[in-house]
């Protein structure tokens, strides 16, 4: 964590673009999906929305893709993506940018960066407050024991940038 502290702030990309509204947890259980077509009718859970760059939400999506699938804080890493109906993360992040009209995204592992190192730091807070007797989540010590594990997968991240 000290690592991204000082890596995160070193190398932000300026922002391109205009501010748009963020979610915050855009992520597939905050969807409510149409059931009889491929498409979202809702997003729930806006109470962490903000002004800021829409390329947090899609790195925050993405990140999903990435977590374990066994864990208590669970993503789709090791699933298969075709049986369940989600685009691979190259095919998001190109369909996100092609209806952005925009060619690419650079620093894209700075996204994913940032998105694994807030989840470490939320992480830490739910391990924080289940040692403080005051865990809002059944798993809340498993949770908190993935913090390292998200680290170190923003660090791994930070380096292939290197």
């Amino acid at each position: 964590m000290e690592a991204l502290i000082d890596w995160l702030p070193a190398n932000c990309p300026a922002q391109e673009g205009r501010p748009s509204l963020v979610h915050g947890d855009f992520r597939i259980d905050n969807l409510i999906f149409d059931q009889h077509a491929c498409r979202v009718r809702a997003l729930l859970d806006w109470e962490l929305s903000t002004l800021g760059d829409p390329l947090a939400d899609l790195a925050y999506f993405c990140m999903c893709l990435r977590l374990p699938s066994d864990g208590p804080i669970t993503g789709l890493d090791g699933k298969s993506r075709a049986e369940l109906g989600v685009p691979e993360e190259r095919a998001l992040v190109e369909r996100y940018c092609a209806l952005r009209g925009i060619p690419s995204i650079s620093n894209w592992h700075f996204y994913l960066a940032v998105s694994f190192f807030r989840l470490a730091a939320i992480a830490q807070g739910v391990k924080m407050r289940a040692l403080k007797g005051n865990a809002s989540h059944a798993r809340a010590l498993e949770v908190g024991a993935m913090a390292g594990q998200l680290a170190q997968m923003a660090a791994c991240l930070i380096e292939q940038e290197a």
